[in-house]
């Protein structure tokens, strides 16, 4: 039997990954202009997400039990990862377009690199070719806060867009802590744990800040959360972790390249929304940026955690 036929079939599970957290922007967008606040969204996304790993938890039934240090990384995870970034995230969507926040937050892998070098300087030391492309990657964020259509605004663009770095920044310091300190967790306990974590945090953060629900719970905005639980985040992630035991690590950092395209194209084509010059220009950059700092990982792969890629969506 020749490996043709798997090798496509994982390329294939690789671009429908993609598909599914570019997407997530879109559906993020919808279930704002259905009346709910970010809040809400955020915690609604993540319970169904929870309910599903839960159910699979429930099936499986490893028994692996995480010690003390893991059960803070797991915490980390579920409030930062799960719960804070994609409170950020659902925030700056309500004054950005889709695509252009899903563009902002593609700087993640840099910012990985970056605070990599710091917290693990002898396995991630700070090179030439990350400190250039770091440069030239935030360079392109820079562009795109100054693009004409931001600077002659009001500040609910530049608030947007400044939400949606926090997102990255919370996204991407516990990323870093994973990577360092929790390579023997079981990723099924990782997710279970985190997103339970994210649920208990989100439920009541929601009915402090934004009160009871008093969204209409439209079939579209049910939909909406719906996909992006089971698909965005459950379905997502799972082929993800399945992924990244068989392709390297380099090819899959290469859909931070392809997500913000599938935003892009996507918010084109449902919500006509249309970017400037400088917006893609600036695009161009941060993809640039994360290409040249990931030159090495071409030449020579490693091995990584779970968690090192754009969640967020």
């Amino acid at each position: 039997m020749t490996p043709k036929r798997p090798v496509f079939f994982l390329y294939f599970l690789y671009l429908i990954n993609v598909f599914l957290f570019g997407s997530s922007w879109m559906f993020n967008k919808i279930v704002l202009n259905e009346g709910a606040g970010p809040v809400w969204s955020a915690a609604l996304r993540q319970g169904v997400a929870a309910l599903v790993f839960l159910i699979v938890y429930l099936i499986r039934k490893p028994l692996i039990r995480p010690n003390r240090k893991e059960l803070i990384l797991i915490l980390l995870y579920g409030i930062c990862m799960l719960a804070l970034a994609h409170v950020f995230s659902f925030m700056g969507q309500q004054y950005l377009y889709s695509g252009l926040a899903s563009i902002i937050f593609s700087i993640f892998p840099i910012l990985i690199l970056l605070i990599s070098g710091v917290l693990m300087p002898r396995r991630e030391p700070l090179t030439l070719m990350k400190i250039l492309g770091s440069i030239i990657g935030f360079s392109g964020i820079i562009l795109i806060f100054y693009s004409r259509d931001i600077a002659l605004s009001d500040s609910t663009s530049w608030k947007g867009i400044l939400l949606v770095l926090l997102a990255v920044f919370v996204n991407a310091v516990p990323n870093v802590l994973i990577k360092r300190d929790g390579k023997n967790i079981d990723p099924l306990i990782l997710n279970v744990g985190g997103m339970l974590a994210a649920v208990l945090f989100l439920f009541p953060f929601a009915l402090l800040t934004e009160g009871l629900p008093r969204f209409p719970l439209t079939p579209v905005l049910i939909l909406a959360e719906l996909y992006l639980g089971i698909f965005c985040s459950a379905l997502a992630f799972f082929l993800y972790f399945y992924l990244l035991r068989k392709i390297s690590v380099f090819k899959m950092s290469l859909s931070a390249y392809l997500t913000p395209l599938v935003a892009v194209f996507l918010g084109y084509v449902f919500f006509a929304e249309k970017l400037s010059v400088n917006h893609y220009i600036g695009m161009i950059l941060i993809m640039t940026g994360i290409f040249i700092t990931g030159i090495r990982h071409a030449r020579k792969p490693r091995t990584k955690t779970l968690q090192e890629r754009h969640f967020g969506s």
